[in-house]
């Protein structure tokens, strides 16, 4: 896993007409991922464009391109600590020790956590806690009150995403939100599309409502930003929940 140099934040600077925003986090952009930029937008940024992540979304399915675990770009697991993610550090251990276990850098179990659950270990709903998995990736199958249990359910079920992709980064974390391709059984066995969310079925299961979530991920979170504060300017799409208010989903 390569740790760039530190998040150096620029001036969130509006666009002309558009007032679209962007954010340099100083990581460079990355040369493996298709349409990648220096700057986050609401459409690109280090670990490619949006349009690329999301491929397949718009016609005949998700067809997630190929990005090694191992060449994803992003901050230090300190920089990530001493910015937004610093309501993750009192968890750290946790992470240091399931990232030892199962093969995955520390910093990638932090970002999900704050995706997922901003860091709270009392999370609940049917996927409780940091990581928001389901009980099955527990050990003996079952939820326990155990912060490490937790964040090994997590990490066991990531790893399992990233063997099953042959370390694909963007299908394991797609998986890990629900996103689903050809054969899969779900929207008449079609990948996941972006009408697909608010359709009957879509609803019905409840998962998946974000189709913001690559980006958010992978040049949000990823790259120091604050995508439920002040960075959820980041995607296009805008459809977690929000079925019904005219979003593209």
């Amino acid at each position: 896993m390569a740790i760039l140099k530190p998040i150096a934040l620029a001036t969130l600077a509006l666009a002309a007409q558009s007032a679209a925003q962007s954010a340099n986090p100083g990581v460079g952009a990355n040369p493996k991922a298709d349409g990648a930029t220096e700057d986050v937008t609401s459409t690109t940024g280090p670990n490619g464009s949006e349009d690329w992540l999301n491929t397949g979304i718009t016609d005949n399915g998700w067809n997630p391109p190929f990005l090694s675990i191992d060449d994803v770009y992003h901050i230090s697991l300190d920089d990530f600590y001493n910015g937004i993610g610093s309501a993750c550090k009192q968890y750290d251990n946790y992470f240091q020790i399931a990232g030892s276990k199962y093969g995955v850098d520390p910093v990638i179990l932090a970002v999900i956590a704050m995706q997922e659950s901003s860091c709270n270990a009392d999370a609940g709903g049917p996927t409780p806690g940091l990581m928001q998995v389901s009980c099955e990736n527990y050990p003996n199958g079952q939820c326990t009150d155990s912060i490490q249990d937790n964040v090994d359910a997590g990490t066991n079920y990531l790893s399992s995403q990233l063997d099953s992709a042959g370390g694909n980064a963007i299908q394991a974390f797609g998986s890990y939100n629900g996103w689903f391709t050809k054969g899969s059984g779900l929207n008449g066995n079609k990948g996941l599309t972006q009408d697909y969310p608010c359709s009957e079925e879509g609803q019905s299961n409840g998962v998946p409502q974000n189709l913001d979530y690559l980006h958010q991920v992978m040049n949000g979170w990823l790259m120091g930003l604050d995508v439920y504060g002040d960075d959820s300017w980041i995607g296009t799409y805008n459809c977690d929940q929000s079925c019904g208010d005219g979003s593209l989903c």
